[in-house]
């Protein structure tokens, strides 16, 4: 039943061409899904959610990468005919009657235009109940969480425009190679992500020192430490972590889920703070063990821990 939901988001938008996806997760009341890319070319495609009914139809919703909405419906029995246009009704709250023009995408799946500016998407925001007319049969949908959902997609639009998948390429033919040049721009603007991560990294742990410093020397864990300072350095650590995203991202063959890219780099952040509170703890614990040196006439010099 996942893969048979997988494959009608897929191809919602594109049925010739297969999609890799979801990435990352749209979650909103009985909606679900993520972005998807073009198997032929690697480019982000499309987000789109599902949502499951009784009566065995479940409702789609999709925007593609410029922005344009499709509202699909797919029931495992049905057995239409891929290419033929269909005229529907869609009925809002019993009230508000709509005709528009399905297509049919696959045997058991068909597809609605829903322009942004258009009755039918603010009847579909607003509504709270809905019903599908085909001649003689009708269909009925309770629309939750519409409202929510949809600028949840576009959200979802908004941060995948980046996202780069595989690429298959067509039988007895080799997948495109980067060029020299471009091969050279990525380590170019690499090596210009890494100097902006190490001078925001050296003012972020400035910060994290002056904060985490009255704290080395006590019983807590450095762990503990890492977070209590990181946590009136935020600003810094936020720069530093949005820094260490952009590299990851431009490291991997493509990025995935954006949620699971911040989650690594936030521990890598961490990891390079209880790192350097470690260091300093060690530090700061040697000099306490070394033997005082001789009395002296002059002022005593006061040490203040840094990171």
């Amino acid at each position: 039943m996942i893969r048979g939901v997988l494959l009608a988001s897929t191809l919602l938008l594109a049925p010739m061409a297969q999609a890799a996806g979801p990435y990352g997760k749209v979650v909103v009341g009985n909606w679900s899904g993520g972005a998807f890319t073009n198997d032929a070319t690697g480019a982000f495609s499309h987000c789109a959610v599902n949502a499951a009914y009784k009566n065995g139809t479940r409702m789609l919703t999709s925007i593609t990468a410029d922005f344009k909405w499709l509202l699909g419906f797919s029931h495992a029995s049905w057995k239409l005919k891929p290419g033929e246009r269909l005229a529907l009704q869609l009925v809002f709250d019993r009230t508000s009657r709509i005709d528009v023009t399905a297509d049919v995408k696959t045997p058991v799946l068909m597809t609605i235009a829903m322009p942004a500016d258009s009755q039918l998407i603010n009847a579909f925001r607003h509504g709270g109940y809905l019903e599908l007319v085909a001649n003689d049969r009708r269909l009925a949908f309770a629309l939750t969480s519409t409202s929510e959902m949809l600028p949840a997609l576009v959200e979802c639009a908004r941060q995948s425009a980046s996202i780069r998948g595989p690429v298959t390429s067509s039988p007895g033919q080799n997948a495109p190679r980067p060029s020299e040049a471009d091969a050279q721009a990525r380590a170019e603007k690499k090596a210009v992500l890494e100097k902006t991560r190490d001078l925001i990294r050296a003012k972020a742990l400035a910060c994290i020192g002056r904060e985490g410093g009255p704290m080395l020397l006590t019983d807590e864990k450095a762990e503990v430490v890492a977070k209590a300072a990181m946590i009136f350095c935020k600003a810094d650590v936020d720069a530093l972590v949005q820094a260490t995203i952009e590299i990851i991202e431009l490291d991997g063959a493509r990025p995935a889920d954006r949620e699971a890219i911040r989650r690594a780099a936030e521990q890598r952040v961490q990891d390079v703070v209880m790192a350097q509170i470690i260091r300093s703890r060690g530090e700061m614990l040697n000099r306490r063990n070394q033997p005082s040196p001789a009395p002296s006439s002059g002022p005593t010099p006061s040490v203040s821990p840094t990171l």
